[in-house]
């Protein structure tokens, strides 16, 4: 009854991201005397340089509007480039 046990419905398992407990083991087992980046716990030396978490994304860097050597990273998908993300920078920031 209501779909269960049917042939060809299966219950999709929700993914659950990892407690802090976990990704705190994880980051303390990556050496890093740097920036180590949250989501990646890749060690780089600014978190401007920390990679999109999925390789599908493409990585666009806004800049900060009063220190001109910062910028806040956005990682985007379904595009090739950051034009959108341009744009909406544009338009907001006028």
């Amino acid at each position: 009854m209501f779909g269960q046990g049917h042939p060809g419905h299966q219950q999709q398992q929700q993914r659950r991201p990892p407690s802090h407990s976990q990704w705190a083991a994880q980051a303390d087992a990556v050496p890093c005397a740097q920036y180590l980046c949250p989501d990646t716990l890749v060690c780089v030396s600014n978190p401007v340089d920390c990679p999109c978490p999925s390789v599908e994304d493409v990585k666009c860097l806004i800049p900060d509007a009063e220190d001109k050597d910062a910028a806040t990273v956005t990682c985007v998908r379904e595009s090739n480039d950051c034009s959108a993300v341009e744009q909406l920078y544009k338009r907001y920031t006028k």
